[in-house]
């Protein structure tokens, strides 16, 4: 069996575009106050079922490509994984936050034939504002760098692979699809109609090759706190407020 070992910080270097935005469901606000931190494990190697070690005791078995496990509540402080199959193993030095959620995933380099690697996700639970929702898109698929597009529009440029992109957008139904870097066909995956609800955080990760048609999208999703702003109730124009304000522009890829 091959074994190796990785030191993973989770200030968030990166990870993979799984789960798709599709119907994920929110769970506990991801800024309720914790005094451990919590651990997900996405796997998005395709074709193979791993087994989840935490300090040597094994939490999970038979996890398959596109599975989300945990979460589990960790003390602070550095944790070691083993995420292992028959054929390979690897060791995870991973350093937990208090009060704080992180994503480790499994996926493969952009290099066709390459060893599963890891990379981390910080999950980002600062509070939101009204009507918004936030999203992580992260390029972990075996492909070569790619664009993120929203609603047609390309809003992550060349993002390679192990790297993210993180915005707040207007809530609701979006279309998402990711495109070789540079160009306005071919791609990757989707366009995919994805539901972001408001005030939640999804987590999405690409994973899969394009020329074995095998592209996917993993993702879950928390809840967040509102920031305790207020939705306006009407948009004043005229002599009374000065220029119509359009309150909800598109905050995707800015702000």
């Amino acid at each position: 069996m091959q074994r190796r070992r990785t030191t993973i910080a989770t200030t968030g270097t990166a990870a993979v575009l799984a789960t798709a935005l599709l119907g994920a469901a929110p769970g506990a606000p991801a800024s309720a106050a914790k005094p451990d931190g919590e651990l997900f494990l996405v796997q998005a190697v395709p074709g193979t079922e791993i087994a989840v070690e935490i300090d040597g005791r094994q939490v999970e078995q038979g996890v398959a490509t596109g599975d989300v496990v945990g979460p589990w509540e960790l003390p602070a402080g550095a944790q070691e994984l083993t995420l292992s199959n028959d054929d390979w193993s690897i060791d995870v030095d991973v350093r937990v936050a208090s009060g704080a959620a992180t994503d480790v995933v499994l996926h493969l380099p952009a290099a066709r034939g390459g060893d599963p690697v890891v990379s981390t996700y910080a999950v980002p639970d600062a509070p939101i504002g009204p009507d918004k929702a936030r999203v992580v898109l992260a390029h972990t698929a075996t492909a070569p760098p790619a664009d993120v597009h929203v609603d047609g529009e390309a809003v992550f440029t060349n993002i390679a692979n192990g790297e993210y992109a993180e915005a707040d957008v207007p809530s609701g139904g979006h279309e998402v699809a990711l495109l070789p870097s540079g160009s306005d066909r071919g791609a990757f995956l989707g366009p995919i109609d994805v539901d972001l609800p408001a005030e939640t955080v999804t987590m999405v990760y690409a994973v899969g090759a394009p020329q074995d048609n095998s592209m996917r999208a993993v993702s879950h999703s928390a809840a967040l706190a509102s920031d305790g702003s207020v939705a306006p109730s009407r948009i004043e124009t005229g002599s009374s407020a000065g220029l119509a304000r359009d309150l909800l522009t598109a905050v995707v890829g800015g702000r």
